[in-house]
């Protein structure tokens, strides 16, 4: 399921003109990639801070509809203000159904309690990585990946390798070859 936001084309660009768009409550961002022109828009800062604040927003497909006509994108850049945090400005990928998409997903890690690394080796979970990069059609890009610990022991490494994927998609670490099979997360020694 992709998010869904709603934006107006602008057509004034540069610096003073977003600036002028900041001061409105508004954020500029540009659409580009396919084979469209690239769109300059800009989206309401409350309706686009709320959609930030939504889990897979920035990892996942987003629905853009500006002036009735929708496309689904990626957020490739996000610009925020250095003190306040405030969205500035961002770059959005178009997602064509029929083209391979390059994007980081959010790993999951289930079962840590239940390992016996954990249960009853006294060791607990340390997340190295909390993404990983992925390769796939935009239909078969998931929320999540899952790794599952439930086998996990007292100094185990957790590697790439051991996410399990979804059908149609592959880790771009992996498709280097088994020397890019980086650690994710360990069973180390609780520090209780």
């Amino acid at each position: 399921m992709s998010l869904s936001i709603n934006a107006v084309a602008r057509t004034q660009e540069g610096k003073g003109a977003s600036r002028r768009l900041r001061n409105e409550g508004l954020v500029p961002a540009v659409i580009y990639g396919g084979e469209t022109a690239p769109v300059s828009i800009s989206f309401k800062d409350n309706e686009l801070l709320k959609a930030v604040g939504t889990p897979g927003f920035l990892t996942g497909l987003v629905e853009v509809s500006v002036e009735g006509k929708t496309e689904q994108v990626l957020v490739k850049a996000l610009q925020r203000h250095p003190s306040t945090g405030d969205v500035m400005h961002m770059d959005l990928q178009r997602a064509q159904a029929d083209k391979v998409i390059t994007t980081r997903v959010p790993l999951s890690f289930i079962n840590a309690a239940q390992s016996e690394g954990v249960s009853k080796q006294g060791g607990r979970l340390s997340v190295e990585s909390k993404l990983a990069e992925v390769r796939c059609l935009p239909a078969n890009l998931p929320e999540v990946l899952t790794v599952d610990v439930i086998e996990g022991q007292l100094d185990q490494i957790f590697h790439l390798s051991d996410v399990i994927l979804p059908e149609g998609v592959e880790l771009v670490s992996l498709l280097k070859g088994e020397d890019h099979d980086q650690p994710i997360a360990r069973i180390g020694k609780s520090k209780r």
